[in-house]
């Protein structure tokens, strides 16, 4: 509050609560001509409007909405960045503390990817594997179908217009109910899918076959390793390198499926990003794969970095393995995941910023322009240097995690000129 509070009196402002029905709602006034400068509303996602249970990544989005005929001075927009930024580090725990109520952790949750936000569905909280950043509570206990019911009718309202829906878990290729979950969201009005799986049970003959009938067409199969004791290493698992293999395989051999391979690139695989570039581009061409795979290289989110720290690593050691898998990428023909959304690294790591830089602006209301995240300022939200304000892809961009700054400072992020 102490934040707000500062914010605030360095303006010359009020802020108010202001009664009215949904969201709670905020306005800001100058203290000089009493003018309402503007309406800050928070939106708590699907999490709390669902079943009542908060998403397990953070839920909130603070909209700033603009009072007609006010002009703003040039100063007043990094204010409300500021005062948005503080309120998001004020009001942010509040979406956190019933994760461990006795209904468990949410099943639907809203993320801000680079098509807009986009609706996702954990079906289960059980998985054959232990990523040691994974920030899913996998002893958690899944939804009951009523309670998916009520999630979906949530993520339908608030989703993105493509009516897509991820579904996740945990590894959801466990869930015995999949098939009445896809048949529940179509009805819902869900008309694409997109399914995250480690492939390691799409191996099973007939396993993937069932999957396409049901309507699934798209796989983000997380691929960490191309061999057997650093996949095993990363996804906490043992003997299960061959078995991943034979699920990926099987997918690129069919043509019907798109398939997006994410790599999570931590401390113990980034210097075999290229190497793992090629060793996806060669499953693809043994299997004769009609329509080529994409990657997405990502980042540890933010509780990955607070659950993990020593398996992050420092954006400038990564940058120069990043720019060598993208350009093995160009040179195997095989295409990259534009970077935009929660898991994704700054474009200013890359040679071609413009050529991946998201397609869209994303809300600020999580980032803070600042050099420094040290203590509690590194454990929320989103953080970027007040240089990147000047970057022309500042809108685009969501910075890294604010863990991450805390751990390793933001001497990595150098924003392009011009």
């Amino acid at each position: 509050m102490a934040r707000v509070r500062a914010v605030l009196a360095r303006r010359r402002w009020t802020l108010r609560r202001r009664r009215a029905a949904g969201a709670p709602r905020f306005t800001v006034q100058r203290a000089a001509d009493q003018r309402v400068l503007c309406e800050i509303v928070l939106d708590s996602g699907a999490g709390w409007r669902g079943a009542g249970r908060s998403s397990l990544t953070p839920a909130l989005r603070l909209r700033v909405l603009s009072r007609p005929g006010v002009a703003w001075r040039s100063d007043e927009r990094k204010g409300l960045d500021e005062l948005g930024a503080a309120l998001y580090g004020l009001l942010e725990p509040l979406g956190r503390r019933d994760r461990g109520g006795a209904r468990g952790p949410a099943s639907a949750e809203l993320h801000e990817g680079k098509g807009g936000r986009e609706p996702l569905l954990r079906t289960t909280f059980a998985c054959n594997q232990r990523c040691p950043f994974c920030f899913v509570p996998l002893t958690g206990r899944p939804a009951e179908l009523a309670e998916i019911s009520t999630d979906l009718d949530a993520l339908a309202r608030q989703g993105s217009r493509s009516r897509e829906l991820m579904i996740s878990g945990g590894e959801p290729t466990l869930d015995p109910r999949l098939p009445r979950i896809l048949a529940l969201a179509r009805r819902k009005g869900f008309r694409r899918f997109v399914l995250q799986t480690n492939g390691v049970l799409l191996a099973r003959p007939g396993r993937l076959e069932s999957l396409v009938r049901l309507g699934v067409e798209s796989f983000m199969v997380s691929f960490h390793a191309r061999t057997p004791g650093l996949y095993d290493r990363v996804t906490g698992s043992r003997g299960q390198f061959s078995r991943a293999v034979a699920g990926l395989t099987r997918l690129l051999r069919c043509a019907s499926c798109r398939v997006t391979v994410n790599v999570v690139v931590n401390r113990h695989n980034y210097r075999d990003l290229p190497g793992l570039v090629d060793f996806v581009a060669d499953l693809a061409a043994g299997a004769g794969c009609r329509r080529r795979p994409e990657f997405y290289f990502s980042m540890i989110n933010e509780a990955g970095h607070e659950k993990v720290p020593d398996w992050a690593v420092d954006l400038g050691d990564v940058a120069p393995f990043l720019r060598r898998a993208m350009a093995r990428c160009r040179r195997r023909r095989l295409p990259v995941s534009r970077f935009g959304g929660e898991t994704s690294f700054p474009v200013c790591l890359l040679r071609e910023p413009g050529r991946h830089a998201a397609q869209r602006s994303f809300p600020k209301d999580r980032v803070r322009y600042a050099e420094g995240f040290a203590g509690e300022a590194g454990r929320l939200g989103r953080a970027k240097r007040p240089a990147c304000r000047r970057c022309r892809f500042d809108a685009r961009c969501l910075g890294v995690p604010a863990p991450y700054a805390r751990l390793f400072g933001l001497g990595a992020l150098r924003p392009p000129r011009g």
